[in-house]
């Protein structure tokens, strides 16, 4: 990588860098190369790992264990801060960059992963909002300069909302280096999208396409996968079409049930894709998904928040989000939808499902992402809710269609009833990256600000007026009494949901 390359992205992300998958990661440390326990998981035995010549003089290095792992020294004599910490953090992307990064096979540009450096045992944890400050510009300069996406990755609220308040007054301010890379048009409707899920009116619809991005099969694919294991040769069959070529493989199986052969091949993943993660931050409350994975209610409980209900097996609940699954679930593999018979009895047998779907359809703004709309199931009930809102006089779209197909004519069947965003790029991992960064900016504008407006430790992300009216605020506050009830215990209510602490 070098400057002539187009400029990266700096994306932000709600959840945890260990299920993330990526090509390079940064793991913070000290001077004397002390690493908390819970990064093990990525960097193995740190007395294995620790680089070569490690000591403060340089602040960073590769480990030793494993190419893709970094350190970071965020603490030598005293705290590592300000444009020195963004220094350090330049010159540790340009030497992962210089050592021969690559991205993998289904990825248009490396990725590297970062934490929010040193607001935890790096001494900053007073100065949140000026650690942010500090490693976005940093992180945008790096980007610009390299060529290779970053993701800064938090899973405190707090911080990921403060961090998207930064990027949104920076590119609203036209301060930052490196402008949201969007057309103008795909950039508004993104922004459109954020306030919509901000409100609680996006829901989501996911498709194989989010979970391909995390190294799962596509649909023909698994086929083939099942086919090598029934010792079947699939090349016969092609012409049959997908699902009675799945018809022909149930039999083949036998007397093994397919669903459970589909469960033992997909396993248990855990590596989630940028795109699940990315619509995990958007806080949507309700999801439907033709994924049989779990990755979804991974990305979720990664944000801090509870994993969602998965419909139809587990009960709705106040204040929990649900998920609801088409196709069946891995761990219920007798729920798996594959063949043509499956397909042909979906109305019979999960005509609630159906029904949830046109419901979502009719009541929200549905975001679909990583779907082809080739589902005759959900061809003929998005159908259905268009032409009933239509005798009625209804004439809105029902939602927005992600579309990283390469074949723009298909916008034209669905014209009516879905706003659609055309991935641009000549290959697939080129649209598909578009489309990351397309969430990308829909999640910086669906975060709100309510969870870190009072707490002083982001003061240095207010303005001089903004800093003395919270002020105000949260001296007020600061008189509600801790465990307050009757007409009290509403303003102690506020005063959490606003980032203040009790005194």
């Amino acid at each position: 990588m070098n400057d002539t390359h187009e400029p990266g992205h700096l994306f932000v992300l709600h959840g945890r860098i260990e299920n993330l998958d990526v090509d390079a990661v940064i793991i913070p440390t000290d001077s004397d190369f002390r690493v908390e326990p819970h990064w093990h998981p990525i960097t193995g035995d740190p007395r294995q790992a620790k680089p070569d010549g490690w000591g403060w003089e340089l602040g960073f290095g590769q480990s030793r264990a494993d190419d893709a792992v970094w350190f970071l020294s965020v603490f030598d004599d005293d705290a590592v801060e300000g444009e020195h910490l963004g220094k350090r953090v330049q010159r540790t992307v340009r030497a992962i960059v210089m050592a021969g990064l690559t991205a993998a096979e289904s990825r248009a540009v490396p990725r590297i992963a970062i934490p929010v450096l040193g607001i935890g045992y790096g001494g900053q944890g007073a100065h949140r909002g000026r650690v942010l400050d500090t490693l976005l510009h940093a992180l945008l300069h790096s980007v610009g300069q390299h060529g290779v996406d970053i993701v800064l990755v938090t899973p405190d609220r707090s911080v990921f909302s403060a961090a998207q308040h930064r990027r949104r007054s920076m590119s609203d301010m036209g301060a930052t280096p490196l402008p949201w890379v969007l057309p103008d048009d795909a950039l508004d409707e993104a922004r459109r999208l954020g306030r919509l899920a901000r409100d609680g009116h996006l829901a989501l619809f996911l498709g194989a396409g989010v979970s391909m991005a995390a190294g799962l099969p596509s649909w023909d694919q698994l086929l083939q996968m099942i086919a090598d294991r029934a010792g079947v040769d699939l090349e016969p069959m092609k012409k049959l079409g997908s699902l009675d070529t799945a018809e022909l493989l149930k039999h083949a199986v036998e007397p093994q049930v397919l669903g459970e052969v589909v469960a033992e091949i997909l396993g248990t993943p855990t590596k989630i894709s940028l795109a699940h993660g990315l619509l995990a931050g958007l806080g949507a409350h309700e999801a439907i998904s033709t994924n049989y994975d779990g990755l979804v209610e991974l990305a979720v409980s990664q944000t801090g928040h509870r994993a969602p209900s998965v419909l139809p097996w587990e009960p709705v609940e106040v204040g929990r989000p649900w998920l609801l699954k088409l196709h069946g679930d891995l761990r219920k593999p007798e729920s798996i939808v594959l063949t043509r018979r499956d397909f042909v009895l979906f109305d019979a047998r999960s005509r609630p499902a159906g029904s949830l779907l046109q419901a979502t359809l009719m009541t929200k703004h549905l975001l679909i992402v990583g779907a082809s709309l080739a589902d005759d199931n959900v061809i003929r009930l998005a159908m259905e809710v268009d032409e009933y809102l239509r005798t009625n006089g209804t004439e809105a779209r029902q939602g927005t269609f992600i579309d990283v197909s390469g074949h723009a004519a298909r916008q034209q069947l669905w014209t009516r009833q879905f706003d659609w965003f055309i991935c641009a790029g000549a290959e697939t991992k080129d649209r598909v990256r578009q489309m990351e960064i397309f969430l990308d900016v829909v999640a910086a504008y669906a975060a709100t600000d309510a969870s870190w407006l009072l707490d002083d430790r982001f003061a240095g992300l207010l303005s001089r007026d903004e800093r003395r009216i919270v002020e105000r605020v949260r001296d007020a506050l600061d008189e509600v009494p801790s465990g307050a009830n009757g007409l009290l215990a509403p303003l102690e209510s506020i005063r959490e949901a606003l980032g203040g602490r009790a005194e």
